[in-house]
């Protein structure tokens, strides 16, 4: 079917070109043949041409063992051996070969093979108009140029350009990386590709798909649009976005739109979001950037900011503007909140300036612990440890054992304490210098007046809404 449209189509072409420029026509002109026969009886206008052919038409020569000659029409049938050259830049070889010469289309079959400069194309069928300088092929062809292999179910060659247009299961291996698409479009010296539907990128660090984009290969520039998912190979964390756009030699990415991003941890997966994520390479180490709007969530930590830093060589999550980390029954709350991943699994939460910790106890009750820095330690991706650093305070509400009715509350002032939990409950508290500490009766209280400074609380539902929305 294919091979029929192209016919019809580079007849087409031809016909126009000859309309339009009839000083190009020309006879098909036979410069050898060891020996000529014709019988009108058997074909009232074809030549019976053997050994050591030599036939000229307009710029291109062309040999072969054997063909037939039809003059009226100006068509040249090929069989064994042939060889079509112009000049001493194209050269094209096959077993069998249908050629027009008022339009100079040159068909041929049989393991075929085309080269030009320095490319070479081999498969079983192309077509070549040497009018409009293209080629094209409907069965599976390989290219070669230099260190480029190149291989497609279809394709349209542009001579005068360097460019092909391929279809169909679309292969292009470079020293750079490997290019696969339905469609592509690509200008092979200038190493620049067009692609569409199902496009995979893969080179030494990432593994990309994308719906659509362009990558340039010397400047190591891309832009990649819909169902952009790119997989980061060293530390093995997948990046989503409506749009990509690399730099740098692919070092550098900045995604927009529906972007998340996915990073394994031993037996969970951190689900970051954000409006904006980019990835920069600083020295040896992958940085990715994300903002704003950031939220994230995993089986053991929800949380949200206005801008995050994850540095995956140091296992490191760094959070700026308005931080807030939940774990289960705990809000986490400071300045800058950066969080350290051990073997695959949460190991410590540093909290720099104005840090809040706070569990709610009932609707009216919190106990809190403030300070100027913490540190939280986890086991198991549960918070067991907590040093508080400078101008520690803590109001701890006191519970019957029931732990249905508040007994009363404690309120400490030290400057450096230390918390432990058990069970996500606290087990005792160490200080480190003589505390101010006193317990409340509950009936003798406002809870209004057990609130510290910096005291915020915020919904969970917000982020989790945010996040489940994708």
């Amino acid at each position: 079917m294919y091979k029929k449209i192209i016919t019809i189509l580079f007849l087409f072409i031809g016909l126009y070109t000859t309309t339009v420029s009839a000083q190009q026509e020309s006879s098909i002109e036979i410069l050898n043949a060891d020996q000529i026969s014709f019988n009108q009886k058997e074909h009232e206008d074809r030549q019976k041409l053997y050994g050591n052919i030599l036939v000229q038409h307009a710029k291109q020569f062309l040999s072969c063992d054997s063909a037939y000659f039809y003059s009226s029409e100006n068509k040249l049938e090929a069989f064994s051996d042939i060889k079509i050259w112009q000049g001493d830049t194209l050269t094209l070889t096959g077993d069998y070969l249908i050629y027009y010469g008022d339009h100079q289309l040159a068909q041929m079959e049989g393991d075929v093979h085309l080269e030009h400069k320095d490319l070479d194309l081999r498969g079983e069928q192309l077509s070549y108009n040497f009018n409009y300088e293209q080629a094209f092929y409907d069965q599976r062809a390989i290219i070669t140029q230099e260190d480029k292999s190149l291989t497609s179910d279809r394709g349209v060659y542009h001579a005068s350009q360097e460019k092909f247009d391929f279809y169909g299961h679309v292969i292009i291996n470079t020293s750079k990386e490997t290019i696969e698409a339905d469609t592509v479009y690509y200008w092979y010296y200038k190493e620049y590709a067009v692609f569409q539907g199902n496009g995979y990128i893969v080179n030494d660090d990432l593994d990309i798909y994308a719906q659509q984009g362009w990558i340039d290969q010397i400047k190591g520039e891309a832009f990649l649009s819909n169902q952009v998912h790119i997989k980061e190979r060293d530390n093995n964390y997948h990046l989503f976005a409506d749009s990509t756009y690399f730099t740098n030699h692919m070092q550098e990415a900045l995604s927009y739109s529906n972007t998340y991003c996915m990073f394994p941890f031993e037996d969970d997966t951190l689900l970051l979001v954000a409006d904006t994520l980019r990835n920069e390479q600083i020295a040896s180490n992958n940085l990715l950037k994300a903002y704003y709007n950031v939220s994230y969530k995993s089986d053991a930590i929800i949380g949200s900011c206005d801008s995050l830093t994850y540095l995956p060589e140091e296992e490191m999550l760094v959070m700026n503007v308005d931080p807030t980390m939940w774990l289960e029954d705990y809000q986490l709350t400071s300045d800058t909140l950066s969080l350290f991943f051990k073997e695959n699994n949460l190991h410590r939460a540093s909290l720099n300036n104005h840090s809040f910790i706070v569990s709610q106890v009932d609707s009216n009750a919190f106990n809190q612990i403030s300070g100027k820095n913490m540190e939280a330690y986890f086991a198991k991706n549960e918070l067991s440890n907590i040093e508080v650093k400078g101008n520690g305070e803590s109001i701890y509400f006191v519970q019957d054992e029931s732990k249905r009715s508040l007994k009363g509350v404690n309120k400490i002032i030290c400057s450096n304490m230390n918390i432990r939990l058990l069970n996500k409950a606290i087990e005792s508290i160490h200080f480190y210098k003589e505390p101010d500490a006193k317990l409340y009766p509950i009936d003798k209280i406002q809870l209004n007046d057990f609130i510290l400074k910096g005291f915020i609380w915020r919904e969970m539902d917000v982020i989790l809404e945010k996040i489940e929305a994708l």
